[in-house]
């Protein structure tokens, strides 16, 4: 007999559309960089749709762990947030309520090395 575990996949992330955005925060504790360079913004928006669902969901407003970016998407009519962490060796997007998907390393050193 063969058993598998079938856990419910995260929902699809939700972004706004690159060219509706006009800029990015992004806050680690108190200090916030803010860009609003397209190219930058570009890469952000391709790299967090680049990512993969997790069959772990978000329950929370934040990530149950202790060190984490929160990214602040900025259009003209909304603001979506999401928090970027590493967690046994991967890396994760956390989208509040919606779903936990990986990111690639290269994203996630591309919000750290801000600071």
């Amino acid at each position: 007999m063969t058993l598998f575990a079938c856990g419910k996949k995260a929902n699809p992330i939700i972004l706004p559309q690159s060219s509706d955005v006009v800029s990015v925060d992004v806050i680690d504790g108190e200090n916030t960089v803010n860009s609003s360079d397209k190219t930058w913004i570009d890469e952000v928006i391709s790299g967090l749709s680049d990512s993969k669902q997790t069959n772990r969901e978000s329950v929370q407003d934040s990530p149950h762990v202790n060190d984490y970016i929160r990214i602040e998407i900025n259009s003209q009519t909304e603001k979506t947030t999401v928090f970027v962490y590493k967690d046994k060796g991967k890396f994760y997007i956390e989208q509040p309520y919606n779903g936990i998907y990986i990111i690639d390393s290269d994203l996630y050193k591309m919000f750290w090395e801000l600071y």
